[in-house]
């Protein structure tokens, strides 16, 4: 590890690798959201939207709010329930199974280092 065989290896040390000597800054562990870049913290509360698609306010009081936003998550909502119906062939799941070798793989020992 000490010999890294890199191109500025022959540079001082210093002006080398300064990371190494700056002490990391304290960050805070991040939340699970993400704030996304260009977007404000004032478009990031949570609307009647977000409240409606939490269970915590009426489909009126989001569509009221937004109701394209409505129209879109009510379509997404629609769209997955059919998505989740939908079955694979029966023959699909014959030609799988015919397709798999009737014995198990024979797995080698791990090569000696």
């Amino acid at each position: 590890m000490l010999d890294r065989h890199e191109a500025h290896d022959n540079l001082n040390q210093k002006v080398r690798d300064p990371r190494e000597a700056a002490a990391p800054a304290e960050r805070p562990v991040p939340d699970r959201e993400v704030p996304l870049p260009g977007v404000s913290a004032a478009d990031q509360t949570a609307g009647a939207v977000q409240l409606w698609l939490d269970g915590e306010a009426t489909e009126a009081e989001a569509r009221a709010e937004n109701d394209h936003a409505v129209a879109f998550w009510m379509r997404v909502h629609a769209d997955a329930g059919v998505m989740r119906e939908a079955k694979a062939p029966a023959h699909l799941t014959a030609n799988i199974m015919a397709a798999l070798p009737a014995t198990p793989p024979v797995v080698n020992a791990p090569l000696a280092d």
